[in-house]
């Protein structure tokens, strides 16, 4: 399948796009196609603003995670209409605030310091941020999930240590069990039927786990030989994605109840792998690396593990090095460098006796053309 790469940074045109990516070349190309078995065509939107962090993606098209303001840091939101930053404030006393998932009614969950505690937010479509509360006696915690009804999972912290919660409007606070020996626990995602993933330690280390809609806890286990794993993300079908560690290093792996936990491999020429999200349809999104570099992925059941870099985009000056989530129209949020910045080891290239940190990674929106 042909595959074509057109970079198109939010608010340029596609002309422009292409003179600001392609930074060492002093001829301007039109949209690049290359071919790639069975890979789709993107188009490849820049999220320019130096500081933005975006983290998560709805079924829309809308981003939520952080951005600058005034030299601190506050929960954002990006319309799919525009890519515009929309900074959501923080809670009474706080300076700090992040958006960690948005669902497709535009309400966010996240977290946001009050004082000289981080405390767990929701954010609905009118008004600001709301605060939820903690389990008795905690002081701290955070939201990672929310889905369409508006109900959130995170985890409760104080001196018990950490536990996993679903909270859902009206009804409170639950505070979701450990695994036999483990003394914490914390929840990453929700998916619409209540279903709960996350991690929790057990008496054989930690593992990655599913918390039912009734509250029962599940040990999904670990790839063979491996010593912990960890869930990130559940779509509706109840599939969970993450990765397992052990002694062999660490994989991505897709779980569920049929199949049980189902190891997705690595990219060529890399030893390491993480899957961080998954839709509706089943397609996960995550990195591959070697100890150098680390390129994005898309893996699906027809075509296994792919990396989502190509000559197209290197050709760019491009590198995609993480794809943090992705919708159910199969938009890909990734992160990526510009390969003119980068040595011959992957790493990013600083001149000789720079104090300076290196340039931050790029933001980039995938979108698969129709």
């Amino acid at each position: 399948m042909t595959t074509r790469f057109v970079v198109w940074p939010a608010g340029r045109s596609k002309w422009t796009s292409i003179l600001g990516v392609v930074l060492s070349t002093a001829t301007v190309f039109g949209p690049i196609r290359v071919v790639l078995s069975q890979t789709p065509e993107y188009i490849i939107s820049e999220l320019v603003n130096a500081g933005q962090v975006p983290r998560r993606l709805n079924n829309l098209g809308d981003l939520a995670g952080s951005g600058p303001v005034g030299g601190q840091t506050r929960a954002t939101i990006w319309n799919h209409g525009t890519l515009k930053a929309q900074h959501l404030g923080a809670l009474p006393g706080g300076e700090y605030s992040s958006a960690f998932a948005i669902n497709d009614a535009g309400q966010v969950a996240g977290a946001s310091n009050i004082h000289n505690a981080i405390v767990p937010f929701i954010r609905k479509q009118v008004g600001g941020l709301q605060r939820i509360p903690l389990l008795p006696g905690d002081k701290c915690g955070q939201a990672f999930g929310i889905n369409k009804n508006g109900h959130v999972a995170g985890y409760s912290s104080g001196p018990n240590g950490a536990k996993a919660f679903l909270w859902v409007p009206g009804t409170g606070i639950r505070n979701l069990a450990s695994l036999p020996g483990g003394n914490y626990s914390r929840a990453r995602a929700v998916n619409d039927s209540d279903e709960v993933v996350g991690t929790s330690g057990s008496s054989a280390g930690d593992r990655a786990v599913l918390w039912t809609k009734t509250g029962n806890i599940r040990d999904l286990g670990t790839l063979p030989g491996d010593t912990s794993s960890e869930a990130i993300a559940i779509n509706n079908p109840g599939d969970v994605v993450g990765c397992s560690k052990g002694p062999g290093g660490m994989r991505a792996f897709l779980w569920n109840p049929v199949i049980g936990m189902q190891d997705l491999g690595v990219l060529p020429g890399r030893n390491v792998s993480r899957a961080l999200d998954i839709n509706d349809l089943g397609y996960v999104v995550g990195s591959s690396s070697i100890s150098s570099s680390d390129h994005a992925f898309i893996w699906t059941k027809q075509t296994g593990m792919t990396d989502l870099n190509s000559a197209a985009s290197a050709g760019l000056g491009l590198v995609f090095v993480e794809a943090r989530a992705i919708n159910k129209a199969g938009k890909i949020l990734v992160m990526g460098n510009n390969t003119h910045l980068l040595n011959a080891d992957g790493d990013m290239a600083l001149p000789e006796h720079d104090d300076c940190a290196p340039a931050p990674p790029i933001t980039f929106l995938l979108t698969p053309t129709p």
